[in-house]
């Protein structure tokens, strides 16, 4: 399947540093050298190999914290690094000569324009289609969501309940929203909608969400809705945040990965649903209790389906630093995927695609992603030896410095304390 140019367009960035691209000058070609000499029409030219090929970009850093992507930038424009032209992929190449930096700020408040100029030391090398997994993913995810409040809409009937039953309902209903309000306020600018959402449906008794499943259902929605296009560092909060409201994975890996690569550790949260979804104890099993039960049990499938179709759409945000992090998050949406199949949350085909979707996504963008190892250093050790002594050489001092913050001095690793590295190739080096 061909796929277009505009789904094949790159962020561009310089040596990780990401900014904005209005326009792309290319410059290439031959220097040579002309010659006229007399009684000759035609000039001699000669050839003096390949031009230097230079990239200007008009770029430009927007946002409230523009300030900081700028100074972020300005910090590697110097020196030689990776370039990600916006379509022609990742380049070796050189920055070269000056910079200049455009601030308007009565007309573009919140944003700096740069000129900036590359010089390729390297080979050209263009990148190469491949499926659009995370497109896949998204629209999977759409329709997973839809078809999760279409069931829970089928399934959720209050009618003809006894009093106390809707009085139980309701007060589990209030506690589990509190429950995800607590959660999701990190990252989730509207809890003022939140309370004058709780005052309006649940506090008024003439407009009860209890009664309208579908309205229920969509509210439930909107409140665990992750946003769009935030930053990786974000999303992955957002992704913690829902994850904390499922059932904690009993695989140790997959916390290991967790805490190693910055999602939150769990606040107990599933525990909080759980109890507010849980009937009030009773030896009595009347068809009323029972009916009672079979609408906390879809209620909570409602959370916990939407929480995790919210994750889904916050791990497409993130970018992935290694093949371990991806592993963890392939292992745990395996699971908690086949848990809602298991429970029914949603129509079967449904579920199954939005399934492969994520562990396809995962798949595809980890793939060329480094695998992480540990090593515990017995004694003080300098960061040259750690390299030398995992490698055969050197040069990976500075990565084993950067990825261990705990180091404060490169020739003082402690000991006993393990150390996060990548596992590098012979070929590497």
């Amino acid at each position: 399947m061909d796929i277009g140019w505009l789904q094949q367009l790159q962020q561009a960035s310089w040596r990780e540093v990401p900014f904005h691209v209005d326009t792309v000058d290319t410059t290439a070609g031959q220097n040579t050298v002309l010659r006229d000499y007399p009684f000759q029409d035609l000039p001699t030219v000669f050839s003096m190999g390949a031009a230097a090929e230079e990239f200007k970009f008009s770029a430009y850093v927007i946002g409230d914290d523009y300030l900081d992507q700028l100074d972020a930038l300005r910090e590697v424009l110097n020196g030689h690094g990776i370039l990600v032209h916006p379509t022609q992929g990742s380049i070796r190449c050189y920055y070269h000569g000056k910079y200049t930096v455009k601030e308007a700020l009565t007309s573009e408040g919140g944003m700096a324009r740069l000129e900036l100029n590359f010089v390729r030391g390297e080979e050209r090398r263009y990148p190469t289609g491949k499926p659009n997994t995370t497109q896949a993913l998204e629209a999977a995810s759409a329709d997973a969501r839809e078809s999760m409040i279409e069931t829970f809409s089928e399934q959720f009937t209050t009618a003809g309940l006894a009093g106390w039953s809707m009085d139980n309902l309701r007060n589990g209903l209030r506690e589990a929203l509190d429950t995800v309000c607590s959660v999701i306020t990190t990252i989730n600018s509207g809890v003022n909608y939140y309370h004058n959402l709780a005052q309006q449906f649940i506090v008024s008794p003439s407009n009860d969400l209890l009664g309208i499943s579908g309205m229920l259902g969509n509210t439930v929605d909107a409140i665990l809705r992750v946003p769009p296009n935030i930053p990786s560092g974000q999303a992955l909060v957002a992704f913690g945040q829902m994850r904390n409201l499922w059932p904690i994975s009993s695989s140790q890996s997959v916390a290991s990965a967790y805490k190693t690569c910055g999602v939150p550790p769990a606040t107990g949260a599933n525990l909080q649903l759980v109890q507010a979804f849980t009937p009030v104890y009773t030896p009595y099993t009347t068809a009323n209790r029972q009916r009672e039960a079979a609408l906390f049990t879809r209620l909570a499938c409602l959370f916990e389906g939407l929480s995790t179709v919210a994750a889904v759409e916050a791990v497409t945000q993130i970018t992935l630093d290694n093949i371990d992090q991806a592993a963890a998050l392939r292992q745990d949406f395996n699971q908690q995927l086949s848990r809602l199949l298991r429970l029914g949350a949603a129509d079967h085909a449904v579920l199954m695609r939005l399934h492969t979707a994520v562990l396809a996504d995962l798949q595809e963008r980890s793939k060329d992603l480094a695998r992480l190892t540990s090593y515990t250093p017995q004694s003080w050790q300098p960061a040259l030896y750690v390299s030398y002594r995992l490698f055969g050489t050197v040069q990976w001092m500075d990565e084993i410095l950067q990825m261990n913050p705990h180091v404060r001095h490169p020739l003082l690793v402690p000991p006993n304390t393990p150390l996060r590295v990548i596992k590098h190739n012979q070929d590497s080096y």
